[in-house]
């Protein structure tokens, strides 16, 4: 094992693809099986994890079969990153990887904090407050206006209850309903104003920092569609060239501290014409492959900077598109039938992509694999 990718998801996919064509043995471990990856040419082998706390899968990483020392770790998950980054001085014992500080990685992970350093360093950020306690449920109702979004501070904990991304509030009393809800579960809630416009409108500057503090490179991004619509994930995305969005994220990367690879996402707000901070994720992206595609094989560069090695210079930028086909087709059913989009509309940018969530020409069993679990799950009606 040369490299060990923690997370089972397209992300981890692409890493490991990365990693592999460069003729690493790759290791892909998580809490949960992964039949896809499992599949994959470029993943040897696939460690599922017993799950429990983050100090007991740190200690079960330090158990799996492998060399002693010299493992590189790239974390592909924010619950991951988290970990990595609280268990630096046991896991650096065997693995080598590029991670910030604990205290880092949870003022950006944590949007409460987030949003409060945007605010002291004048970036554009959306309305917002921040609900700890029944408290602070009247000052909320009163700064942020209805309908608004409702955000759990740490996103991976709130996914961890089967929730969506976020909520939205349509009225005040509803407003109050989910964040008694956001409480009950023990979460910190964040109430915020709701950028008007379309998934179109969404942008992102992807960066690799290395251990210096130094950028290597970056590609500014934008999404097509997104599933769920409005605040889902890219389900297609392009590169584009946006020197606003790259100027005012690397600029809060700075400002953060924070290393290794990270994505900064903004919302155009054609009121003012300005980009408003949306969230940071602070680590691979989903869409890494469209990354790696254009120039930038963030995970390979990642490889050597662990390694303290001479990093492999980024290409120059290649215009790319990337789909995930599954979550963008029901993107597209569900602008369909708002009458935002045409059925030759969506093949015309379907047939545009060069890169893919699964697919790859290199790789096909993933996509195979795919196919093979819808296929079942149509036929044994347990899918609606």
């Amino acid at each position: 094992m040369d490299a060990l990718v923690l997370g089972a998801s397209i992300n981890s996919l692409s890493v490991a693809r990365s990693l592999g064509r460069a003729g690493l043995q790759v290791t892909v471990a998580d809490t949960t099986d992964h039949e896809a990856l499992r599949s994959s040419r470029y993943i040897r082998r696939y460690e599922v994890l017993q799950d429990g706390s983050d100090s007991d899968i740190a200690a079960s990483l330090m158990k799996l079969p492998g060399p002693d020392a010299g493992i590189f770790l790239c974390a592909t998950s924010d619950r991951f990153a988290l970990l990595v980054a609280k268990h630096q001085q046991l896991l650096a014992r065997r693995f080598c990887f590029v991670s910030p500080s604990a205290a880092v990685l949870e003022a950006i992970i944590d949007k409460a904090r987030l949003y409060e350093i945007a605010r002291q360093n004048d970036l554009p950020h959306p309305a917002f407050h921040v609900v700890a306690d029944r408290s602070d449920i009247d000052a909320a109702v009163a700064i942020v206006r209805t309908p608004c979004y409702v955000k759990p501070a740490l996103g991976y904990r709130w996914r961890q209850f089967g929730h969506r991304k976020l909520e939205r509030a349509e009225t005040e009393n509803d407003l109050r309903r989910c964040l008694e809800g956001f409480l009950a579960e023990g979460l910190v809630a964040i109430p915020q104003e709701i950028i008007p416009g379309s998934d179109g409108d969404v942008y992102s500057v992807f960066a690799y920092i290395d251990r210096s503090g130094q950028c290597v490179g970056w590609r500014t991004k934008r999404k097509l569609r997104q599933w769920p619509l409005d605040a889902g994930n890219g389900s297609c995305q392009e590169i584009c060239e946006q020197p606003k969005v790259a100027e005012l994220g690397l600029r809060l990367l700075a400002i953060t501290g924070h290393l290794g690879p990270a994505t900064v996402e903004f919302r155009l707000d054609r009121r003012n014409g300005r980009f408003v901070l949306m969230e940071v994720n602070a680590r691979t992206s989903a869409c890494q492959e469209l990354i790696t595609r254009s120039g930038l094989d963030a995970p390979l560069i990642a490889y050597h900077d662990a390694r303290g090695e001479s990093q492999p210079a980024p290409g120059p930028v290649v215009p790319m598109r990337w789909v995930h086909f599954g979550a963008d087709f029901r993107a597209f059913r569900a602008l369909r039938r708002k009458g935002n989009i045409t059925t030759w509309h969506w093949l015309k940018s379907v047939a545009r992509c060069r890169c893919f969530a699964y697919f790859a020409f290199d790789d096909p069993a993933p996509v195979l694999a795919k196919a093979r679990a819808w296929l079942t799950s149509r036929l044994t009606g347990s899918v609606g």
